[in-house]
């Protein structure tokens, strides 16, 4: 769920559950229990990258993290919980890369701008349902159903993308910059069905040119021309 990590991890003999001297403060032991957690994340992200969401085991997490399984089960129920806390990591930080929140979007070509950076996504491997990123989207399905848990978090990272892209579209529309004739939340859900879309095509093989496909988005969102208008203009 994220792109491929380019750092190397040193070998470092696995720590023990207890993140801290009992004789340390609280505030200490409660900052080395956060990072901790934040190490089997960053490993967990790591060998999702470079392996798929199916090989790596538990054992590699927390040899890469440098920690024990009884680390691990401190802060995590099983492997799916670590998964959620993954794509909550991966997930956020993806929707605030690609995705503009309403007042903060450009003062125009909202859509645009948001298309473009999509593109960069998927290219730099920053993206990670794409080759490049290093997870198959097939995986994170078949997770989704075999794991309740992991559905409903994947659920919620799609109604978030939604909301966001809605702003965007609703902001573009004010300006006349792209279509009216579906309100913002419509739109919003068409493009991410096409997304999606983009990504089992991608994991297929099949030959998709995606900068020519967003190119071609963004014309049939385009404006509506007005025939009366049209009809108004002085002829070339």
């Amino acid at each position: 769920m994220t792109a491929k990590s380019t750092s190397t991890t040193q070998s470092r003999a696995p720590k023990p559950a207890s993140a801290g001297s009992s004789d340390d403060p609280p505030g200490a032991r409660a900052l080395a229990k956060q990072e901790t957690r934040a190490a089997l994340i960053r490993a967990a992200i790591a060998l999702f990258g470079e392996q798929g969401l199916d090989a790596p085991s538990l054992d590699a997490i927390c040899e890469r993290a440098g920690f024990t399984r009884g680390a691990f089960y401190v802060h995590f129920k099983d492997r799916d919980d670590l998964m959620v806390a993954v794509m909550e990591e991966v997930g956020a930080g993806v929707l605030d890369a690609v995705l503009d929140h309403g007042p903060a979007a450009p003062t125009s070509g909202a859509f645009a701008a948001t298309v473009e950076r999509f593109l960069e996504a998927v290219t730099s491997g920053a993206y990670p349902l794409t080759p490049a990123g290093g997870i198959r989207p097939h995986q994170l399905l078949d997770a989704c159903a075999r794991s309740p848990t992991i559905r409903g978090r994947y659920v919620e990272l799609v109604h978030e993308s939604v909301r966001r892209l809605a702003g965007t579209f609703a902001a573009d529309q004010a300006r006349r910059e792209v279509t009216d004739a579906a309100p913002p939340e419509a739109l919003a859900t068409i493009v991410l069905a096409l997304v999606i879309g983009a990504q089992t095509m991608l994991e297929l093989g099949v030959d998709l040119d995606l900068p020519r496909a967003a190119a071609a988005t963004l014309e049939l969102l385009a404006p509506t021309r007005d025939p009366g208008r049209d009809a108004d203009d002085p002829a070339d």
